[in-house]
């Protein structure tokens, strides 16, 4: 079959060059196909679901039993390695390296735990124990997906047409938070109270937006950001962090009516610690990725429309929570239980999770309804 040529005799839409030349699509989903090519057919069976499976939107970080997908430990050492290589070309190196030390840190919390839960801690304190699965086959041109997820750690990513992406939802967290070497997010953390730090007596008092934080991110792991969301009375399994009515009242995700102080009211020293802030979550993606999530964002009003609000105590020692808030933007992070040594961060994009506006922008841009004449024989 050979493409007959445009009417106009110049490329179709969909096949005009794409800007800057990225490949950057092209080589997370050639890292794809290396993998899923050498799982065995048994292994494809398991790792492969419909793009558009209803489980796509179910990203819940915690344990679970009968999660789809194949874990990471039960991949031979070659097929390790290919599935390390998709996530490392799937973001930045920074942001794999967190990967890998939220992973490694489950062998710690084996530990700590051993002695509240027993032989049971090794079965669900587990480092390789972090589910893999595809949501359509990866191929060059094609819409597909992949997710990494297990405890405190969930990686969704939305490759559409083979030449966008989608790297939302994307959370780290961290039990416990410091202990040893280990302080996996500390650098945002470290960030966000450099900011608070930096603001006067007026702008403090509107962003620290309640005294008492929520025990987990106000929106949940909800499928879609809704209009408002509501925190949890507790973390899930835990009451070591509760809050109340009146809490949940004041912490709320209104979508419309970001809560704090914004962005481009800020003096320009603490103008350059919210852009830091703001880097440590967008510059998750892969770097060649960065300037097209920064375009979305500049596209609904910029940086400067960008609101941040805090909650809880103002010291490392105290239980906190920091929230970073515009149109195609959300970032969470809350360090409320364990005596605030128990941290969980998540990057959003309301209007984008899972891939949902590429995916609506591409079939207004696409006829889906006929054959192309351009495909004709």
């Amino acid at each position: 079959m050979t493409s007959m040529p445009h009417p106009s005799g110049d490329l179709p839409p969909a096949h005009q060059p794409r800007p800057d030349g990225s490949f950057d699509a092209t080589a997370l989903t050639f890292a794809a196909m290396c993998l899923f090519d050498a799982l065995h057919a048994d292994q494809r069976a398991r790792v492969l679901l419909p793009h558009d499976d209803c489980g796509r939107t179910h990203w819940n970080f915690l344990p679970e039993s009968g999660r789809p997908g194949i874990p990471i430990g039960e991949l031979d050492r070659h097929q390790e390695v290919l599935a390390h290589r998709l996530i490392a070309e799937s973001m930045s190196l920074p942001a794999y390296a967190r990967v890998v030390q939220v992973m490694a840190n489950e062998h710690v919390l084996r530990e700590l735990n051993q002695p509240l839960f027993g032989h049971i801690a090794a079965t669900f304190r587990d480092a390789r124990g972090y589910f893999l699965t595809f949501f359509g086959q990866p191929q060059p041109d094609t819409t597909w997906g992949w997710r990494l997820v297990g405890h405190h750690l969930s990686v969704n990513v939305t490759v559409v047409d083979g030449d966008v992406v989608s790297a939302t939802p994307f959370l780290l967290g961290a039990e416990p938070a410091r202990l040893g070497p280990f302080r996996i997010l500390g650098e945002e953390e470290d960030a966000a109270f450099v900011l608070l730090d930096s603001l006067t007596d007026t702008q403090r008092r509107r962003t620290v937006i309640h005294s008492k934080p929520p025990a987990d991110f106000v929106t949940r792991t909800v499928p879609v950001v809704g209009e408002v969301e509501y925190p949890a009375y507790h973390g899930v399994g835990r009451r070591d962090a509760m809050i109340t009515d009146e809490d949940r009242k004041a912490l709320a995700y209104f979508r419309d009516h970001p809560r704090g102080f914004r962005a481009g009211d800020l003096s320009s020293a603490q103008r350059k610690h919210f852009d830091d802030l703001l880097a440590l979550f967008v510059e998750r993606v892969r770097p060649g990725l960065v300037g097209f999530e920064m375009d979305r964002i500049t596209a609904v009003g910029g940086v400067e429309n960008l609101h941040f609000a805090w909650a809880g105590g103002t010291s490392l020692a105290d239980p906190h929570y920091f929230r970073i808030q515009g149109p195609v933007t959300l970032v969470e992070f809350d360090n409320a239980e364990d005596n605030a040594n128990h941290v969980h961060s998540v990057w959003r994009d309301p209007s984008n999770d899972f891939g949902a506006d590429l995916l609506i922008q591409h079939h207004l841009a696409h006829d889906h309804t006929r054959a192309s004449s351009d495909d004709a024989v």
